[in-house]
């Protein structure tokens, strides 16, 4: 068997809100769900063939369907991956605004992630409905979720201002850019803005001693450069392979961003094991162009830590087999300046008590127990 697979499931693309970001193109956003036929034969192949297995459920919206529904899924992953068997995991990507009670108490009940798309006191500038209003239902014991905020072009500069709000609130946030797929073209940043408002979000968490929660990708960026398990974002690791993605009509991709057609790794209903989705023709024409890009990334100082960025992020910038695009750019600022910092911190040993406790945590494991990376 594999070692381990990440599977997003998208039950429907129809969604309950109409965000101005959204990748997925407003004729794709229809009523639809998936069929628990689908979904189980998905999870039955992937316990065949995987060690261990991580459900994302994504959108559309998600919560437009019924709590049954995902009592009927995470019944089929116990059945197949064996009920407490920890072979399995999941986590819910919601906009947050179906969020209630009864639910948040089923998730914390099966340990169920709920990630919620949310930009805090910016949040109208791409969303039409208020989160904040069902988010303030919950009770501090159901406040578990975190928070995926997207950067646009109007808050660019404001991401230190995004991870002030969650940090007062004790929630985790993940910034990531808006990418130039969908409807989401006339929203993506300004390069130069996003690097210089991520960077100001990362130096005021670094030295924020009293934060008691991540911040995101930055955490990650900083376990990478250190050598620790967790390699990096989504983005910036060998994803091809480990991941898959099913829409409702079967079909699957390479993951759960906006893939063109012809990265179509085939249909649900044609195939007998997750194997044979990467040997697909569409599997092919991903994994050549990537292979292309990388190899002009090879000689970057800092391949080792990026693997080339994000393939579907590259086809949208310059073109599948080309770097240099935005986020290609954006990484390679953005992870210099996180790097600086803390090799300064491991050169000259400074006093740690002044540093955010993630980056204390992570630095001092590193000076303990240095490793080869």
């Amino acid at each position: 068997m594999k070692p381990h697979i990440t599977i997003v499931i998208k039950p429907t693309l129809f969604c309950n809100i109409d965000c101005k970001h959204c990748y997925h193109e407003p004729s794709e956003r229809i009523k639809g769900n998936i069929s628990l036929d689908r979904v189980e034969k998905l999870i039955r192949m992937a316990s065949e063939e995987y060690q261990t297995a991580w459900f994302i459920w994504h959108g559309g919206e998600p919560l437009t369907l019924p709590m049954s529904f995902y009592k009927e899924a995470i019944g089929m992953e116990e059945r197949y991956f064996g009920k407490d068997s920890m072979r399995y995991g999941n986590t819910i990507n919601t906009n947050g605004t179906l969020l209630n009670r009864r639910l948040m108490a089923y998730c914390r009940e099966k340990k169920i992630n709920v990630g919620v798309s949310y930009e805090g006191p910016y949040n109208s500038i791409l969303r039409e409905e208020d989160v904040e209003k069902t988010l303030k239902t919950l009770s501090a014991k159901e406040n578990m979720y975190s928070v995926s905020a997207a950067v646009s072009k109007d808050t660019a500069t404001k991401q230190k201002e995004i991870y002030e709000y969650f940090r007062d609130k004790d929630i985790t946030v993940s910034l990531s850019p808006v990418i130039p797929a969908g409807c989401g073209k006339c929203y993506v940043p300004d390069t130069e803005e996003f690097i210089q408002g991520s960077i100001d979000a990362f130096d005021e968490w670094m030295y924020d001693n009293t934060s008691r929660v991540p911040l995101m990708p930055h955490y990650l960026y900083i376990q990478n450069y250190l050598g620790n398990p967790v390699p990096s974002d989504c983005a910036h690791t060998s994803c091809l392979t480990k991941w898959i993605c099913m829409y409702p009509d079967g079909s699957l991709y390479p993951c759960a961003k906006a893939c063109p057609k012809e990265f179509c790794l085939g249909n649900i209903d044609d195939i007998s094991s997750i194997a044979d989705a990467f040997k697909s023709e569409g599997f092919r024409n991903i994994i050549a162009g990537s292979i292309k890009r990388r190899e002009k990334c090879a000689y970057c100082e800092i391949y080792d830590f990026c693997n080339g960025g994000c393939s579907v992020d590259a086809c949208y910038e310059n073109g599948l087999e080309e770097n240099g695009g935005q986020s290609c750019v954006a990484y390679k600022r953005i992870f210099a300046h996180v790097a600086s910092e803390i090799q300064h911190i491991l050169d000259e040993k400074p006093d740690m008590d002044r540093y955010n406790p993630f980056i204390k945590e992570a630095v001092i494991g590193k000076l303990i127990n240095p490793k080869n990376v």
